[in-house]
Formats: C-alpha cells, structure tokens, sequence
C-alpha cells in the first residue's frame, strides 16, 4: 500500500480539512478578534487623502478603526468605548468623517446619538438632541445628505441632515462634516435600512415592504413606488449602478431568497417589480434555508452577508441570473448540521465592505471579529495541462463506497464521483463543508495519471471495486477490478478527495496516449476537456 508515495507526491498541495473559515475563489488574508464586549455588528471601509484604507467594526462595547493598507496586517488605530452596550451599530463615512449609530432597548440600552468621529485626529462629538438611538444610517455623498432610519426620533422615522451648505426653499442651511444641520424629520412607518442615490431613496420598512421616495426637497417628501408583498421582512437593500434594479434581503422567516426589483419610469411614473429571487445554500442540496443580511454591489459584482454561510459573491452581469462566482465563510460550528440550530443561530456574518480600491474586502462576523481577504478568480489552462499533481504508477483506491473524487464546479458545487453495483458512473452533489469529516483536498493542480492502465478505483455499494477509465472520444467508463492491490494503489480510507478549484479536475490517459480532463458543470454532467499535450 503506497501511503508513503502518497505523502511524498502530494504534500506541496494536499491540505487536511480543519475547522477554520471555509473559501471558494478566495485569498483569505487576516483575522482580527478580542474588540471591547467580544461581540461584534456592522462594517464600513473608507480611503484618506494620502490612499491609506481603513476599516471601522463595530464591537457591542467600542467603535474600532484598523488600518488594512496591508490586507494582511491591519492596525488598530482607535477603539472608542462610547459607553454602549449594542449588538447593533451602523457607519458611514462622508470626507474625513465617520458618523455612527446604535440601537439597543433593553440591558444596557444605547442612548449615544449621532456619534461623530473626526478621522484625521480622532476627536469625537455626538448629537443626542434629534434621537438617542437608531438603526442604520446612509450617506448620499454627491449630495452631501446625511439619513438616520429606525430611530426614536419624535415625530420622525427618517431623519435628514444636510452635511454642506444647502438652500430648501429658500431658506439656507450651514451644514459642514463636522457638524450635520438637520433638515427634516419624515413620519412614516419603520424603515430598517436606507439606499440612497440622486435624492431617491430606496427603504426597506421591514412587514411593510420596499418603498421609493422622492426626497428631492425635504420639506416635501412623497412616495414614488411600492411594493408590499408581505412574504417576508425588507432588511435592506443595494441598486445597481445603472438604477434600473434592486436586491433585497428578507432576513426573516428564515429561508427567504434574495428578491430582485426592477425599477421602471421616472417621477409619479415609477414602479416597482418583482422579476425574480434566488438563494444558493452551502449545505444544498440537504438543507435550504440559509439567512441572507446585507448586499452591496460593486460594478457587476454582489456581495451578500449571510449569518451562517459568509460572504458570498456574485457576477451580476446578467442581473437576472446572478451567478455564485466565491465565498468565505467565516463562521463553521453548524458546517453540515443545516440552518436550524438553535445553538449556532445569529452566530456568523453580519456585513461585508467591498469596495476599496485595492480589491481588500471586509466582512464582519458576530462572534469571531473582523476577516480580510481578495476574491481570486482562477485562470483556465484551456487545453494545456498547467499545474498538476501526479499519481505515478499507481490506482487511487477509496476504501468506502460512500467516498470518492469531489469536483467543484463554477459556481462552488460539490460533486462527488460514484458508481453504483452495474458500474454505471453517476455524479451526486453533497455539501462541501462538514466539520470533522475526513477529507483531502487540491488547490490549483489537477489530480493527473500519467500511465492509461492506471486511475481511480471506486467501491460501488456491493463492495466491488470499479477503475475509472477514459475513452480516446473523453468519456468516462469503468472497468472491474480488485479492491486489494496493495502492490499499485494508494488507498484514500474513509474519507473524500477534494478538487477545489473548478478549472482543474482529474487528467486520465487513453489508449491512444491522449489525455483528457474531467471537470463538472453546475448541474453536475461531468464534462471532458482533451488536452495538447499530457503532463
């Protein structure tokens, strides 16, 4: 049995799986935790005048500022302990400003204001004389309007501020950075989160739906649109940067896919659609009902916050058909176990920040604290064999019938190969994640034969063994053979062989002395690339 020439080939790309945060297409590159009150909400990010990037995390006791210049080595520039004690805060950031709210009812309620944070020295003002406590804020920074939702304020579930110099029929209002000028107080019903963009607001008002409104003129607020479906709660929401969609998250009941409005007319002519919804789980095909939190959009790309699987990342160029392009989920205790676990509930991702110019992302995560990292999409070898792994002269045994080679495709699926007692070769998608489950996995090689009459051996569910074959057309087939070579196999006992990264697969020699990929499509058909040359 060749364990040793197993660990002799492999070791370079082989990695055990261990419970750390789990990726797909992703560089992941820090971790920070151990912020005042260990538990943490909301993430922001913003540049200074010199292209320094920052993040600021909120922790239930501290607003926290890092530099993250260097993705991988953030420093802690400020921990400000307001004297809260909120499980939910919002930033935004306008010039060198950070405004920041909090929201808390019982305990330790939060009573801080309108938190303001000059960011060139650090010095720190609040405003507690319009509201005590709030929910989320909006910056429209073109606009220089500053908007607090789902606060106490009196007489007012949106409270505006202007942060410039700003005439509203013709009176004139001195506002600056430093020191918002209100400009109204809008009663309506609770908005939970605000997008705003060229003095159009896009609210989420939780069981009464998703709302536009004109607030061209603040003393003049109206409805333009409305849709209230009533299928779940409006959380928050993102527009695409050409105005003509939203998506929208339901955070509750839980299950509830993104939701995608489209957006039509202009003026008392406005609409709001529903065209479509979507949700990719990462424990489907088992289990469904994941909880998303807050989208953003960059360009053609989403990046959504869900509480149990991370950060998922999406290519939005076809707006209706969101395609799942990486992840990283950073919370792993419920890996396998489904989305209904008490014990693992409200426990992962709350937010995501993606647009620094650098390409750094930040996400938050309740109990573990900050992560950074880059999305790092693979480059295809097309029809060269690139990087490979070789199994020199040697079968690939699995010693289980219920494991195999795991490939993943495009958009993350796991397929698992099988062959059942007739050896018909089938694929069957699991999840890709189960803590403690014994699995190996490749990054960036292919797993590759160099010699036709060897390959995988497979343990169909009678406890026969069948040898995985390519044909000179690139199609698999099997062949019978025994299970206890010991003298030509690596055995692989009990456990999966992971190829992570969806451009590379297994490469296999026909009898012609041509080899050929094997990689699988997002519905789970096995596909064959014949490749220019074999490694």
């Amino acid at each position: 049995m060749k364990n040793i020439e197993l660990s002799l080939v492999f070791f370079l790309f082989l990695y055990p799986a261990v419970s750390v945060a789990q990726t797909f297409n992703v560089s992941p590159k820090s971790k920070v935790g151990g912020m005042p009150g260990n538990e943490y909400n909301d993430i922001w990010g913003y540049v200074d005048n010199t292209g320094k990037e920052y993040a600021v995390i909120g922790s239930t006791q501290a607003i926290n500022i890092f530099e993250v210049t260097d993705c991988s080595n953030p420093v802690l520039k400020l921990s400000y302990v307001d004297g809260a004690n909120a499980i939910w805060r919002d930033f935004k950031t306008y010039q060198n400003y950070l405004y920041a709210v909090c929201d808390q009812t019982s305990g330790w309620p939060c009573a801080e204001g309108l938190e303001i944070i000059n960011l060139t020295n650090y010095s720190y003002t609040q405003n507690t004389s319009d509201f005590t406590r709030a929910h989320n804020i909006f910056v429209d920074e073109p606009n220089g309007r500053l908007y607090v939702v789902g606060s106490n304020a009196a007489n007012g579930e949106m409270t505006i501020y202007t942060l410039d110099i700003e005439i509203v029929n013709g009176v004139t209002y001195n506002g600056t950075a430093a020191n918002p000028v209100l400009l109204k107080k809008f009663s309506t019903s609770y908005i939970h989160d605000i997008y705003v963009k060229n003095n159009i607001a896009y609210a989420s008002h939780g069981y009464d739906g998703y709302k536009i409104w004109d607030v061209n003129n603040p003393q003049n607020i109206f409805l333009l649109a409305s849709n209230e479906d009533a299928s779940g709660y409006n959380h928050s929401s993102w527009l695409t940067n050409n105005g003509q969609y939203a998506y929208a998250a339901e955070e509750v009941p839980r299950g509830k896919p993104i939701k995608l409005y489209q957006i039509t007319g202009s003026g008392t002519g406005t609409s709001i659609n529903l065209v479509s919804s979507f949700k990719e789980p990462l424990e489907s095909p088992s289990f469904s009902n994941n909880r998303p939190h807050n989208p953003f959009i960059k360009g053609d790309t989403m990046f959504i916050s869900y509480y149990e699987d991370g950060v998922q990342v999406f290519d939005i160029s076809n707006p209706v058909l969101p395609k799942r392009i990486a992840y990283y989920d950073t919370y792993t205790l419920q890996n396998g176990l489904g989305y209904s676990e008490p014990a693992h509930d409200w426990k992962g991702p709350w937010g995501v920040y993606p647009f620094l110019p650098s390409g750094c992302i930040l996400a938050s995560d309740i109990t573990q604290g900050m992560f950074t990292f880059k999305v790092t999409l693979p480059v295809s070898d097309g029809v060269n064999p690139g990087k490979v792994t070789l199994s020199k002269n040697a079968d690939i045994l699995f010693t289980s019938s219920n494991k195999g080679v795991v490939l993943r495709s495009n958009k993350g699926n796991c397929f698992r190969i099988v062959v059942n007692s007739s050896g018909t070769i089938s694929t069957q998608q699991i999840i890709c994640h189960v803590n403690g489950e014994n699995v190996t996995k490749l990054y960036n090689n292919d797993l590759a034969f160099n010699q036709h009459e060897y390959g995988i051996i497979l343990m169909n569910p009678s406890g026969d063994c069948n040898r995985l074959k390519v044909s000179k057309t690139g199609t698999l087939y099997t062949e019978s053979t025994t299970c206890t070579d010991n003298s030509q196999q690596i055995k692989i006992i009990n456990g999966d062989f992971i190829i992570e990264t969806y451009t590379k697969g297994i490469i296999m020699k026909d009898n012609n002395g041509f080899c050929h990929r094997i990689t699988v499509s997002d519905s789970g058909i096995l596909q064959n690339t014949t490749l220019n040359s074999c490694p």
